[in-house]
């Protein structure tokens, strides 16, 4: 009897004493300060809100005015409003002329042509990894001068021009395998994985293209992204090479180089396109048709860029930072 009291009264009295022990009241814990809020914060977010909304401005208005219609545009003021919405100018663009041929086009020539500078990309900058190797410091450097210096545009057009051809698609994919900067990117970028882990596949016997293709590229999904990323946009609109290489097939042209000629070549308003196509011309004006090819060749990388964003930004994190 008296163990049992004795360990009672010891309970009651840590109970007793454990809100004096932390010297806390039971409603303190939820109590929290308030946080801090400081000019330069607020400044800060004010003008990164304006800069946002200033770089925004143009894609909400482009977009807009694609599907607004002639009446619309001229009764704006600042911003068009689509009162009679319509899709005139899109059925116009894409029966007139070859955009949907461009399209593809350009398609055709971004997914192969990244799928082939990726391969390239990514053999050269593991290549670079080796610093075992001798004489590779003085190749890498080499390599690098040619970011400032190029061998000029006529030499370049006739090593294209014998080597590859002129006017066919192989002349806007082959000449531009590597970007070297986005090589020092994607190099940079696996020397981040483990050399450990690297060591462990050549004692297992793994070959380098095989450690290359199965344990780096998947441990690098960030840089892949960031490196692929930079290909797509480069390659999607590029419309000064094949302006140039493709002389004499202005049915190869891609789209952006189509773009380009039906923004300096305006059309005509209400022009009824081929194919029969039934449009309505008192909606058509050469301002919307211009403001819906704009919308379809940015189209494709705004869909791309929310899947990739997310890779983007710590790619380039890691792979600008020199190892």
């Amino acid at each position: 009897m008296a163990e049992n009291v004795t360990v009672t009264m010891t309970e009651e009295e840590a109970l007793q004493k454990k809100p004096q022990d932390k010297n806390v009241s039971p409603v303190e814990p939820k109590l929290r300060k308030k946080k801090k809020v400081y000019v330069f914060d607020v400044v800060n977010y004010i003008l990164i809100t304006l800069f946002s909304l200033f770089c925004l401005f143009p894609v909400v208005y482009v977009f807009l005015l694609s599907f607004s219609s002639k009446a619309d545009y001229l009764n704006s003021a600042f911003m068009v409003i689509p009162k009679h919405f319509n899709f005139e100018a899109y059925k116009i663009i894409f029966n007139q002329g070859r955009v949907g041929i461009a399209f593809l086009i350009s398609l055709f020539v971004t997914i192969v042509g990244t799928l082939y500078s990726m391969i390239l990309t990514s053999l050269g900058a593991y290549a670079f990894t080796k610093k075992e190797v001798p004489g590779l410091r003085g190749i890498f450097t080499f390599i690098i001068i040619t970011m400032f210096f190029s061998g000029g545009l006529i030499p370049f057009y006739f090593t294209v021009r014998d080597v590859v051809g002129l006017n066919n698609l192989a002349s806007l994919i082959i000449p531009f395998g590597i970007n070297t900067f986005n090589m020092i990117v994607l190099r940079n970028f696996f020397n981040q994985v483990p050399k450990e882990l690297i060591e462990s596949c050549y004692l297992d016997g793994a070959s380098d293209f095989r450690v290359l293709w199965q344990f780096v590229v998947p441990l690098s999904k960030a840089g892949i992204a960031t490196v692929s990323l930079f290909y797509i946009v480069a390659k999607w609109d590029d419309w000064y090479w094949p302006s140039i290489l493709l002389t004499r097939r202005d049915d190869l042209y891609p789209l952006a180089l189509e773009l380009r000629n039906v923004l300096n070549n305006s059309q005509s308003e209400g022009y009824g396109g081929d194919g029969g196509i039934q449009v309505d011309p008192t909606l058509l004006f050469a301002q919307g048709q211009n403001a819906a090819m704009i919308v379809v060749s940015i189209l494709p990388i705004l869909c791309i860029y929310p899947w990739l964003q997310k890779y983007f930004v710590k790619g380039v994190m890691i792979g600008s930072v020199k190892s």
